[in-house]
């Protein structure tokens, strides 16, 4: 029922008040390697998915962007070099949203992500908060973002910090790309993402 939080954002980037429209698909790849545990050993997810996302660009007033994501894979054990296969298939889905206010080249806001993780028949909900802005250097517009996740198994939170960068070329398409690392936590992580769109 949470997600329900999510259509308002959604509802109001197709607000008359945008200048332009973007819809993206994307490519997601995320990988989180754990701590080694007492017996010695460390544990890789990779996953690998799609996501979709529209953005609401001003030239002034109030900006909007939804997103979601889904991303499967596996877990692998390692003990030093040699690393095996758990046979566990892991996923994650995400739902987020951003609003904030342009002031002329620069965008400031603050966001909302819903997370559902799942694995071997079980699944936890999880989310974040972010802060961030875009930069609009004409073609290019530069983002910059920081994002708390709430680690409700060791009542703390995870920091991640992520740049991207979004390209309009000659025609109505834009190219698009981000990374994320994990800078605060108990894993390291690293987020990826190449999108491709249209503006409409």
């Amino acid at each position: 029922m949470k997600y329900l939080l999510m259509v308002p954002l959604v509802i109001l980037s197709f607000s008359d008040n945008a200048d332009e429209r973007v819809l993206l698909g994307s490519f997601e790849r995320l990988v989180v390697e754990n701590e080694v545990d007492s017996l010695g050993r460390s544990f890789e997810s990779s996953l690998n998915g799609f996501g979709a996302q529209i953005l609401n660009l001003v030239d002034s007033g109030r900006y909007f962007g939804t997103e979601i994501s889904r991303v499967t894979g596996n877990t692998e054990i390692c003990t030093g070099t040699p690393c095996v296969s758990a046979d566990t298939d892991i996923s994650q889905t995400t739902f987020s949203g951003e609003f904030g206010w342009n002031f002329g080249n620069w965008t400031p806001f603050g966001g909302l992500s819903l997370f559902t993780d799942e694995s071997e028949g079980e699944s936890k909900d999880n989310s974040a908060s972010s802060l961030g802005a875009w930069l609009d250097l004409d073609r290019f517009k530069i983002k910059g973002t920081i994002t708390y996740v709430e680690d409700p198994d060791r009542f703390g939170t995870d920091t991640w910090l992520s740049g991207g960068l979004l390209y309009r070329m000659d025609n109505e398409f834009f190219l698009g790309a981000e990374i994320g690392m994990q800078t605060e936590g108990d894993d390291n992580g690293f987020r990826f993402s190449l999108s491709l769109g249209r503006s409409f």
